[in-house]
Order: C-alpha cells, then sequence, then structure tokens
C-alpha cells in the first residue's frame, strides 16, 4: 500500500465499484489505491482545508471517511440518517449529505442534523425513472465568494438556493424550463454566473441563480450531465445523446465535451464520440483543463491542446476530486 504524498497531487474517484486514488508520476496518472470495493459509491468530498480528509457516499450505505487520503476508511457513528447518499459538499468545519429522497443533512455535535428546509422545498417533485423513491438531491455547490450560499440540484425537482449554509431554501426556478437538474458550477472567476446541466438542457444564470437562459450548444445531444469551471475561469460541459437507459448494451451516449471562454454564451467541442456519458468533471490541480469520468469508465484530461486517455475500462465513474 503506498502512502499518500503531501507533494504529489491526488485525483480520487467514486466508482461504481468502490473508491480509487490515481497519483501523478511524470505525464502520467497511475492508480496507487483502491477499496471500498463491496459498495457503489454516488459522490465524494474532499474537506476544503484538509486535502487528505475525504468522504464517499454510496447507494445504500451512507458515507464513508478517510482521515488520511484514502489509506484507512471508517463509516460514522452514527451514519447519516437516510443510507441512500447523493451528494456530498465539504465545507470548512461541516459536511452537507444529500439523499434519496430529497433531503439534507448537516453534520452536528457529533451526530446529524435534517435541514429540514430542503425537504419542504423540494416536496412534489419526482424522480420519474422510480416514482416510488421521490426526488433526490442530486448535487450541491457552495458559492466560493461565500459559503454560507450553496446551491441544490434537485432531481427532478429544479433549482433551491440557502443563504445561510443550508438552514433555509427557496426556490430559484425563472427561466429554469428544466427541473431535472444533474450538477451545478457557481462559477469563481466570473462574479454571478452559475451554470446548471440539465437532462433537456444546459442554462445560465448571471445574478446568481435569479433568472435562468438556455445555452445548450447546437446539435442533437441535449442530456446535459456535468459541468466545471478550471483554474482559468473556462467552463467545460459534458453533454450526450439520449438518456442513460440507452447507452447501454450495444447503444452510446455519443458523449462530447465542450467548453465556453465566455460563460457558456458560445461553445467549442473538445471531445466527442464518446461511448459513455461524462458522469463527473472537475478542475486540474495545476493549470488549465479539467479531469473527466465517463459511465463506460474512461478517465480523460482534457486541456488547451485537447484531450488524452488516462485509464479506461474502470468501473462507471461517478464523481471525480483533485487534492493534495
Amino acid at each position: 500500500m503506498k502512502t499518500p504524498s503531501s507533494e504529489k497531487k491526488a485525483l480520487h474517484l467514486a466508482t461504481h465499484s468502490g473508491w480509487y486514488r490515481f497519483e501523478r508520476e511524470g505525464e502520467k496518472w497511475l492508480p496507487v489505491e483502491r477499496a471500498l470495493t463491496y459498495w457503489s459509491a454516488t459522490c465524494l468530498a474532499v474537506a476544503p482545508q484538509e486535502p487528505r480528509l475525504v468522504y464517499v457516499g454510496t447507494e445504500h450505505s451512507g458515507i464513508f471517511v478517510s482521515h488520511d487520503g484514502g489509506l484507512h476508511w471508517e463509516r460514522p457513528d452514527p451514519n447519516v440518517p437516510r443510507l441512500m447518499v447523493a451528494s456530498l459538499l465539504a465545507l470548512p468545519g461541516a459536511l452537507l449529505v444529500g439523499t434519496v429522497p430529497a433531503a439534507l443533512y448537516r453534520t452536528s455535535n457529533g451526530g446529524w442534523a435534517e435541514m429540514e428546509g430542503l425537504r419542504r422545498g423540494s416536496a412534489g417533485s419526482a424522480f420519474p425513472p422510480n416514482p416510488d423513491l421521490g426526488s433526490r438531491t442530486r448535487y450541491l455547490a457552495a458559492d466560493p465568494k461565500g459559503a454560507a450560499r450553496v446551491y441544490a440540484g434537485i432531481e427532478v425537482g429544479g433549482m433551491l438556493v440557502s443563504d445561510d449554509g443550508g438552514l433555509t431554501w427557496r426556490a430559484c426556478n425563472e427561466g429554469l424550463a428544466d427541473p431535472d437538474v444533474h450538477e451545478v458550477v457557481v462559477c469563481a472567476r466570473t462574479p454571478g454566473l452559475v451554470v446548471a446541466a440539465c437532462g433537456e438542457g444546459v442554462f445560465r444564470s448571471l445574478d446568481r441563480g435569479g433568472r435562468w437562459e438556455r445555452i445548450t450548444p447546437a446539435g442533437e445531444r441535449t442530456y446535459g450531465t456535468a459541468v466545471a469551471e478550471d483554474n482559468g475561469g473556462v467552463i467545460y460541459l459534458g453533454i450526450a445523446r439520449g438518456r442513460p437507459n440507452t447507452w447501454i448494451g450495444t447503444g452510446s451516449a455519443d458523449g462530447a465535451i465542450f467548453r465556453s471562454k465566455d460563460g457558456g454564451a458560445h461553445w467549442e467541442v473538445v471531445v466527442e464520440g464518446l461511448r459513455g456519458g461524462v458522469m463527473d468533471l472537475c478542475a486540474a490541480p495545476d493549470g488549465e483543463g479539467v479531469f473527466a469520468g465517463t459511465s463506460d469508465g474512461s478517465l480523460l484530461s482534457i486541456g488547451g491542446s485537447g484531450h488524452r486517455i488516462l485509464a479506461s475500462a474502470l468501473p462507471c465513474i461517478n464523481a471525480l476530486a483533485a487534492a493534495a
């Protein structure tokens, strides 16, 4: 087992078959550790002030936590009250956990406190592939200009925003024509810009979620799966054709990654023809570009000069996070 090095950059992956840690070796990124292989990992988060504090959410077993970059894992006691975890957001001194059905929990005095406003705000929404489950808190994002403002994308229930760290919530859906929110990026380099990847297109707000407009790239791909901002302020978008049930077997997502240097007003394609959908994107730790993980287990590096495949034939990659 390799000891994580504080001098190297690491890349954490949450997959259908557990967690991976990749580390850079020259121009390559290589897998150095794997764990939690009995669990389907749905999401992950790295503490912003403690880069070796890593959280992984699972489909049916709550969360796991590592204090040493993944060398050892444990389940918190008590674990999050709802064990179907869909999203995680690590804030300074706290962890927010989004669940299925849609609810939100925050660490509190060694236990958990439900932020009931989110559950009330998402009441009445439903998840069409399995209406019995209700909607889900699909994605959580903090405003980099102030972590007290948090965005929650509800699948399928639209956008909720909190200005007090998750205590109270309000709907921010004016102009958001599709409530099937998959991922949200609150941009650090462009004040006020928020971009949401949804099941029927891509939307942006120029006023922190006050009003939305459709900015889907031209073409037949409309299923927005992932969105991220790199360290230079460029927006990257993962988008696919059809829906995930059409990607399996002999089907193909015909996935693509676009980028925009003007906040989504114009898009250029970086890579297309991916068999899998792009499940998550995260900013590369140094310089420009992003990492991308796909439903068919490909890990890609995307930059100004194009893209390269870092790994393939992994389990479905559901989430990525870069750390020390």
